[in-house]
């Protein structure tokens, strides 16, 4: 560049328009003008109107100065002289600055009144020392007096003249020189002239010293005054104002001021001072000395005062709109930023809004866009690209929070503080994105459970709920006017919405066959809750891609999320939310340029020079602790990372020997640019034995260039670095190395694939760190132990190919995760839940394992489908007890023997695998040609359903199987009883019924299964059922009497006790009875009697009737009885008395004719007697008169 060049453009620069802090002056076309002018005809009729204070308000930055200085410069006069009064260099203490309000109203109050100390000091001595001292002369307050060369020179010629004329006048002889006197002895005219002026002279000389004299002291002030024995002191007024009323008094005597015009008094916060300044205005105005109207003009902000209380301290007050307001400010900044020659574009207008929603004074406006043009002149040398936005927030951040702007070089401060804690945010999201896995992993199971119910089944099902909870009658419910069933609600989304806003309805329900209406209260939310219905109804919404779309955001936000910056964490993911940050207690500007990534991690390219070489602070601070081999945090961030290390170079050898060089950055610098010395030299200091893997561990979550260095890490000795790594104290960190490990390594010894194989649940956790492709390849290689749920993604990978060991736990993780089954768990797998999943690879291999596998199906709901149970119980890898143990008890079963090898059919039968039917019976029937164990045992197991169906009649093995089931005591009485009737058959002449037991036979003989002929009598003489034989068929028994019985004492006592048989029908069983039956049987002695008596029918053997009445029957049958047999033998008195004796011991004597025998009164005596009187046997009977017997009478033997 050439010299005139270079001069060319410094003069332009120094030319250009500098944009300066001060009040400017307003244009008359200036919208605050009017004010201005509002301001000046206020001034004007002041005087006239007694205007004596008035108030400028507006808010910071709203431009009262500029309307004063306006006002100042384009009005003024010889009749208006202001005098202005600022108040902005005032600094209270910081004390009380910071306690702005004391508890203790004393204290509060004191510090009030010393502030209005301070402020009426600074007043007055803006007053005082405006003017010179020459304007107030008489003013008791003394300044440096200042003497020009001509006064100190006119002042010494004034002494030396005044000492010549005290000479000359008075001639002391002290002083006189001869010479001299004779030199100027002139005569005596010349003489009388000099001495006349040397007396004029010393005159004069005494009048100025007297004056000065008199002005010095004439104003002195009586404080204290000693008299002899006392002391009497005058206390002085706290106010200034007060105490220098009289010079305050003065200045405005000997000046022309008529206009105060008083700013910054708003600053201190205290009403307290205008009430004084009033005061004092007052005073001023009264004043006989000053004698001219003053009026004092105040720029205060509007909220000084409160309430109403203003317009009591002010006489007029005009106000200011202010010129920037957030409204406008973007366009206020835009229109500087234009001005300094910057181009619209390099700020967006949505950043640029945000920077300039805090600036609300066109001052701090000004001054931003000054120092953005100095910092962007400055920074932006050599054409070092620098972010536009991010500099000019960081300007605006300087303008309005210096003190934590200035901490930022110093790594201090809120900013750098949240800057800071980057890594802290970054675990959060991590963690927060893991929480939003959980709850992906959550919503697709509720997904899966859920999906098989449509939108209106679900409904249903939170109306049933309602009608649960309410009304079990619950038919229909209310809904605008009309009753609507639950299928019309369900089917109508807008009448379902409705009642999910009810808190109470009306229905109608069932009672008593007719329909009633109620009303009830409910609370649908409980119900909701119950049903779980919004969160269902929402998953029903979705779809299996949906979920799919969102894991894979998920993963990728996981290995995105350390890069992420700042203010994507805050926005994000919530951090802004957290109490660590919170706690900072960032200002909104603060907080905003922060989210908005407005101030970010870059913080630093915006606040320092960059040269050639240089470093900063920060950097040069962790040299100087490398250097003395002191370390530091690993993550320790080098501004300057080149120029950091150049500085480092020649200290390269040694600096390798301390942790102290370990740094995430510099590691990163030196595997990145190839410095493979130095990166040999590094690596070498984390290569070794039994080192601690903090470091490592850090690298790995935030370094960049992780490949590199854990390639060289774990070829450098893979057990060695295993070891280090797997003896890592922090759990953390170890976790994060394996996940290394297994991420770089490029092959796995035994150690490694042995402990992989017990920590699947590692690799599944990891799958994002490690990476899809890596963890495939691991899989390859594994068989583990326990599998998880964590990524479904790889366990597809695990099952493809075969990397799991056979467990319950491994096959219900498979079924329940990779394939939507999440109802089953180790109790109920099985293997049709491995069929289910129809995925070839996991059927194939658990068939060719199906012995192992067995062993993990617990299967306690037994619930294998028929396939799955044709499959197990056909496979002949399976053992005999195997199958019968795990197949034992299934709640399916299979159709029928046609798909079943013949050889497992008795374990079909065992385990009750087959639907019972008869057809299965006689299949396997006709397969064993017997009664099996396993059979009976299946026909037991069955009955209740074998009862339902009909055994076929055209079935081959229905008389076999009838005769093998009912002509035997196989199967027990209860199964015996209720599967009879599936037989539509009766028994002929079957011999094995013989040896049946009674309560069988009696049981085919209910049922009709033995009909009544010759041929089944036959059988049945020959059975203890007999009697229950001939009582089942009465009719038949009394229409073939003829045939041949074996009847039996038993049967005998069955058949004449049972009432089906008339006694007439009884007497006719009694002649086919044999004689020593009747006998025989005792109990049957009364019932053979009342036959005979019912029949009057005595053809009996006489053995038998005589058996009769010696039997123990009633007395009455007895007698009756021997009356039939006396009447068969009337003429047999020998028959006659045996048949007496017979039948009772009274009766006997009877036939003792020297006796008078008596017989009780009653019918069947007074028969017996006639029957006797009528034979002959006796004579007569008589009754007697005084007890109730018969007296006997027989006749009188002949002599």
């Amino acid at each position: 560049m050439t010299k005139r060049l270079r001069l060319y453009i410094l003069n332009k620069e120094m030319n250009q328009e500098i944009d300066t802090l001060l009040p400017l002056k307003l244009n008359i076309d200036n919208a605050s003008y009017t004010t201005v002018k509002d301001l000046d005809n206020a001034l004007k009729c002041a005087d006239s109107k007694n205007i004596r204070n008035i108030a400028l308000t507006g808010p910071f930055g709203s431009g009262k100065s500029s309307v004063l200085m306006t006002l100042m410069e384009d009005f003024k006069d010889e009749h208006r002289v202001y005098l202005p009064i600022s108040l902005a260099t005032l600094q209270t203490n910081k004390e009380e600055d910071n306690n702005e309000h004391s508890n203790n109203e004393k204290e509060e109050n004191q510090r009030v009144e010393n502030l209005n100390r301070k402020i009426e000091y600074s007043i007055l001595q803006q007053l005082i020392y405006r003017e010179e001292t020459k304007t107030v002369p008489n003013s008791r307050f003394r300044r440096i007096v200042h003497f020009s060369s001509k006064e100190l020179r006119n002042y010494a010629i004034g002494a030396v003249i005044t000492i010549i004329a005290f000479l000359i006048v008075f001639e002391p002889s002290c002083a006189k020189v001869e010479t001299l006197y004779n030199l100027f002895n002139l005569g005596y005219i010349w003489n009388t002239i000099f001495d006349i002026l040397g007396a004029c002279w010393l005159l004069y000389a005494i009048y100025v010293v007297f004056r000065y004299i008199l002005k010095s002291y004439s104003n002195s002030k009586l404080n204290k005054l000693n008299l002899k024995d006392g002391e009497i002191e005058v206390v002085e007024d706290n106010s200034i104002f007060n105490k220098h009323l009289d010079e305050i008094l003065y200045f405005f005597q000997v000046t022309d001021y008529n206009v105060v015009i008083i700013e910054d008094l708003d600053r201190f916060g205290t009403s307290d001072i205008f009430l004084k300044l009033r005061e004092l205005n007052q005073l001023i105005n009264e004043s006989k000395i000053v004698n001219r109207h003053i009026t004092f003009v105040y720029a205060i902000k509007d909220d000084v005062f409160r309430d109403e209380e203003r317009t009591k301290f002010f006489d007029y007050i005009t106000t200011v709109i202010p010129v920037i307001n957030p409204s406008n400010s973007k366009d206020k900044l835009k229109c500087a930023l234009k001005a300094k020659g910057f181009n619209e574009n390099d700020i967006a207008d949505d950043d640029l809004s945000e920077m300039a929603f805090f600036i609300q004074d066109m001052r701090i406006l000004t001054n931003i866009v000054n120092e953005y043009k100095q910092y962007r002149d400055k920074l932006c040398r050599n054409n070092q690209q620098l972010n536009c936005t991010k500099m000019l927030a960081m300007i605006v951040y300087k303008n309005y929070y210096p003190q934590d702007f200035a901490k930022l070089h110093r790594r201090e401060g809120k900013v750098y503080k949240c800057i800071n804690m980057k890594r802290t945010f970054v675990s959060y999201a991590m963690q927060n994105i893991i929480e939003q896995e959980r709850e992906l992993k959550e919503e697709e199971d509720l997904y899966i459970s859920t999906k098989h119910l449509s939108i209106v089944e679900l409904r249903l099902l939170f109306l049933y709920n309602i009608r649960k909870s309410v009304n079990e009658n619950m038919r229909t419910i209310l809904i605008d006017d009309s009753y609507y069933s639950f299928d019309s609600i369900a089917n109508d989304d807008e009448k379902f919405q409705y009642l999910l806003t009810c808190n109470n309805i009306s229905y109608q329900y069932y009672r008593y066959n007719s329909m009633c209406t109620n009303n009830s209260s409910i609370n649908m939310a409980t119900i909701d809750k119950n049903v779980n219905y919004s969160k269902r109804a929402n998953v029903l919404k979705k779809s299996t891609n949906d979920f799919l779309h969102r894991k894979e955001m998920l993963r990728e936000q996981k290995l995105s999320v350390k890069s992420l910056r700042l203010s994507d964490l805050l926005s994000r993911y919530g951090c802004g939310q957290l109490d660590l940050y919170k706690d900072i207690d960032l200002s909104p500007m603060q907080d905003v340029f922060l989210r908005r990534g407005l101030i970010d991690e870059e913080y630093y390219d915006y606040i320092s020079y960059f040269y050639e070489g240089m470093v900063s602070l920060a950097d040069r601070e962790l040299l100087l602790s490398i250097k003395r081999q002191i370390s530091q945090p690993f993550d320790s961030h080098i501004d300057k990372i080149s120029n950091f290390v150049k500085e480092l170079k020649p200290y390269m050898p040694y600096m390798f020997e301390s942790d102290a060089i370990l740094n995430i950055e510099l590691l990163d610098y030196f595997a990145a640019d190839k410095q493979n010395d130095w990166f040999e030299l590094f690596m070498k200091r984390l290569e070794r034995d039994g080192i601690q893997t903090s470091f490592l561990a850090q690298y790995y979550n935030y370094g960049h260039q992780q490949a590199t260095v854990f390639h060289h890490y774990i070829k450098w000795s893979t057990d060695s670095s295993w070891n280090n790594i797997i003896e890592s104290k922090n759990e953390d960190e170890k976790l994060s190395l394996i996940e290394a490990f297994f991420k770089f390594s490029d092959k796995l010894n035994d150690i490694q694939l042995y402990w992989l194989n017990n920590n699947y649940d590692f690799i599944a956790k990891h799958v994002d760190g490690i990476g899809l492709q890596r963890c495939i390849e691991l899989v390859k290689s594994c068989q583990f132990e326990k599998l998880s749920d964590e990524s479904v993604e790889l366990l597809s990978y695990v099952v493809k190919y075969d990397s799991y060991i056979l467990t319950a736990h491994n096959l219900v993780c498979i079924i329940k995760n990779l394939y939507s089954n999440n109802i089953v768990c180790e109790n109920n797998l099985n293997y049709t839940c491995v069929t289910e999943t129809e995925n070839d690879d996991f059927i194939f291999f658990i068939s060719e394992n199906i012995k192992e596998a067995l062993t993990c199906f617990k299967d306690t709901n037994k619930n294998e489908s028929t396939q799955s149970i044709l499959y197990l119980l056909n496979n002949e890898k399976l053992e005999k007890e195997d199958k019968e143990c795990y197949l034992m008890g299934q709640h399916n079963a299979i159709e029928n023997f046609d798909n079943i090898k013949e050889d497992v059919y008795d374990i079909a039968i065992k385990c009750n695998i087959l639907i019972p039917t008869w057809e299965n019976i006689s299949c396997y029937y006709t397969s064993t040609q017997k009664l099996t164990n396993e059979l009976v045992a299946y026909i037991e197991h069955n009955k209740n359903k074998l009862i339902e169906r009909v055994f076929p009649n055209d079935n081959a093995n229905i008389s076999n199987l009838f005769i093998a089931l009912f002509a035997h005591d196989t199967l027990s009485i209860k199964c015996y009883s209720d599967l009879l009737f599936s037989f539509q058959r009766v028994f002929g002449k079957c011999e094995e019924l013989k040896n049946l037991d009674k309560q069988r036979l009696i049981i085919l003989i209910n049922s009709g299964k033995i009909p009544f002929n010759e041929n089944t009598l036959s059988i049945m003489n020959e059975t203890e059922a007999l009697a229950e034989f001939i009582l089942k068929e009465p009719m038949k028994f009394m229409n073939h009497l003829d045939l041949s019985y074996n009847l039996s004492s038993e049967c005998v006592e069955k058949i004449l006790s049972s009432s089906i048989f008339s006694l007439l029908e009884k007497r006719k069983i009694i002649n086919i009875i044999p004689k020593e039956t009747i006998i025989a049987v005792r109990n049957i002695s009364e019932v053979i009697i009342d036959a005979i008596l019912a029949s009057n029918d005595i053809n009996l053997h006489d053995e038998i009737l005589f058996h009769l009445l010696a039997s123990n029957v009633k007395l009455a049958k007895k007698v009756r009885l021997a009356i039939l047999m006396i009447s068969e033998h009337n003429t047999d008195f020998e028959y006659t008395e045996k048949v007496l004796k017979t039948t009772n011991e009274k009766y006997a004597d009877i036939c003792n004719t020297s006796k008078r025998t008596t017989v009780k009164v009653s019918p069947y005596n007074k028969d017996l007697l006639e029957i006797l009187k009528r034979i002959e046997y006796i004579s007569s009977y008589k009754e007697t008169k005084d007890s109730d017997v018969y007296r006997i009478y027989h006749k009188q033997k002949k002599q």
